[in-house]
């Protein structure tokens, strides 16, 4: 099984590249992945968006808002309570039901939830295909994925997505 990180600042292609990746290899992927909340054309912030349903919540959960100020409100117990269950679902299914599990968006949000970084390294440990899409900041998390000798790293800052995905896909067929 394969483990990708993928890397880069904010608009480089990573949520793309994932979308051209699951698309074009019949993926059927779990986890979750980050959406902008976009309202008359400007962006609003982000929410969290289950891949399955995560029970009991509605499936899009705003997790960062963004205010006229242009202030960034992060609401971090999203990552607690919605994030932990979502990652505790993924990890209760059985492998034959999906072929990757994607933790899209990871950089400085899950900093302030102990439990969600652990569910996170909990599914880094699995036998199973992972793609992680992080953002180009240095925390002492991203630093710890960075440094796991597990993860195949891409820089998007630094390599194109065409040079990414053809990499990528000749790993999943093996």
């Amino acid at each position: 099984m394969n483990k990708f990180l993928i890397i880069g600042n904010s608009n480089t292609g990573k949520s793309c590249l994932m979308d051209e990746i699951i698309e074009k290899n019949n993926l059927r992927p779990v986890g979750f992945r980050m959406r902008s909340i976009v309202y008359e054309n400007e962006f609003k912030g982000y929410y969290m968006s289950s891949i399955k349903d995560v029970e009991g919540y509605h499936n899009n959960v705003p997790i960062q808002t963004v205010l006229k100020s242009k202030h960034r409100i992060n609401l971090t117990e999203v990552y607690d309570t919605f994030g932990v269950l979502c990652l505790k679902d993924v990890m209760k299914m059985k492998k034959k039901e999906y072929d990757c599990i994607i933790l899209d968006e990871l950089g400085r949000g899950e900093a302030g939830s102990p439990e969600f970084m652990e569910k996170i390294r909990e599914i880094l440990d699995m036998d199973v295909n992972v793609f992680v899409l992080m953002k180009t900041v240095n925390t002492s998390f991203t630093s710890e994925l960075r440094k796991r000798r597990d993860l195949l790293i891409y820089d998007l800052d630094n390599m194109s997505q065409d040079e990414v995905y053809l990499n990528i896909e000749s790993k999943l067929g093996k």
